[in-house]
């Protein structure tokens, strides 16, 4: 599955998100977690997935440090070649976010969206 693609990705370019990245919600509020959810938007030969991405921490500045690194890594240039990773060719580019603060959990959520463009491919 393309996500489990992409989720080690961004592991493997970002060690320090290793073992902190969660599908669709955390519980664990003890450090950064970074929340994602993937969301299709069309199919066929060129498929294309909004994903979302939600930095979870106490600390407003690390949501923005964590920020800047996964733009580095998945805002790419409209001619940047596809990344293949896990059995898959994907561009992405940024599309929108923003920074909210959760009063129900006391934690910055600052959230990133990204619409990315992949297909399968035979190289793993």
């Amino acid at each position: 599955m393309v996500e489990i693609a992409i989720k080690g990705y961004i592991e493997k370019e970002i060690p320090e998100l290793a073992g902190r990245l969660y599908p669709l919600h955390t519980t664990d509020l003890s450090k950064l977690n970074v929340v994602y959810t993937y969301t299709p938007i069309s199919g066929g030969h060129l498929s294309q997935t909004q994903l979302e991405l939600k930095v979870i921490d106490k600390d407003y500045d690390e949501c923005k440090r964590v920020e800047k690194e996964l733009l580095a890594l998945l805002d790419m240039e409209e001619d940047e070649s596809y990344v293949v990773t896990g059995g898959y060719k994907f561009h992405s580019e940024l599309s929108g976010g923003g920074t909210l603060f959760n009063e129900g959990c006391q934690r910055y959520e600052n959230t990133l969206y990204f619409i990315l463009k992949w297909r399968k491919t035979n190289v793993i």
